[in-house]
Parts: structure tokens; sequence; C-alpha cells
């Protein structure tokens, strides 16, 4: 059985179960408030580098912004993807969700904290955000489905 499978099979499953997506102790709620801190923690700091000097306007548009697409992370969940093999249904999945990300957090940054901002230069901030939270959620869920292996 194939990695993808066995997070299709598994992993998958049990979260819709539990409607959780925990990364600190798997399926209990206060895992995904922990985890979802460490990400507007993370974002910010990409915030405050590229964009903003302010740490208390980084971590609020940090904040705002990933709470909207939180809730997107509940529609990604949703999507039916029965006709492609599962390998690249998850790969495909990801890279959907990396993109809507992207484009929505640019929207919130732009509309709501930075006006004056070219659009070019929020693109480049929210990609580099996402890019960082993705790699830190798919490099936690590995390390959860190796431990499970062992």
């Amino acid at each position: 059985m194939t990695l993808s499978q066995h997070v299709f099979n598994g992993l998958i499953p049990l979260l819709f179960e539990e409607f959780s997506l925990d990364l600190v102790d798997p399926f209990l709620v206060p895992g995904v408030v922990v985890f979802e801190a460490i990400v507007v923690l993370i974002e910010a700091v990409v915030i405050f580098f590229l964009l903003e000097r302010s740490l208390g306007k980084a971590l609020l548009a940090s904040l705002i912004a990933n709470l909207v697409t939180g809730g997107l992370s509940v529609i990604y969940l949703l999507f039916s993807w029965e006709a492609l093999s599962t390998y690249t249904r998850l790969e495909l999945m990801l890279v959907v969700a990396v993109l809507v990300n992207i484009v929505v957090e640019t929207g919130v940054l732009k509309i709501l904290f930075f006006k004056a901002t070219k659009l070019r230069r929020l693109i480049i901030v929210s990609a580099v955000m996402n890019l960082a939270s993705y790699a830190i959620v798919i490099l936690y869920f590995l390390y959860l489905f190796l431990a499970q292996l062992a």
C-alpha cells in the first residue's frame, strides 16, 4: 500500500470522524488551536519581515487571514475527487488548497490591511506565508504517519 493510500484509507476517514485537523495531539480540538496559533505566528513573522515592521499589525493580519482560510479548510475536506487515482487526488488537493489560500489571503491582506501595497508584493508574501505553513503541515502529517508505522 502506498503512502497516499495509507493517508486516504486511514488518516482522512479518522479526520472526518473527529471533524478536526489536529497536528499536535491527533483528533483533539485543543491541538488544532495550538497548531493554528503556530501557523499564525509563523505567518506573522513572514509578514513582519517582508511587509510590515509592526508586530501587532503583522499578528492581526495573520490571524484574520487564517480565520478566513481556516473556514476554507473544511470545504477542502469535502471535495470529492472520485475519478482520480488516490495519489493524484492527494497532490491535486494540496495544490488547489495552496493556490486558493494564496489568492484568498492576498485579498484579505489587500482589502483589510495593506491597500497601498502593490498587489504583486502581496501575492509574493502570501505565497511565502502559505508555502511555509503547508510545508509544516505536510512534514507533521508525515511524522505522525511514520510514527504510527513504527
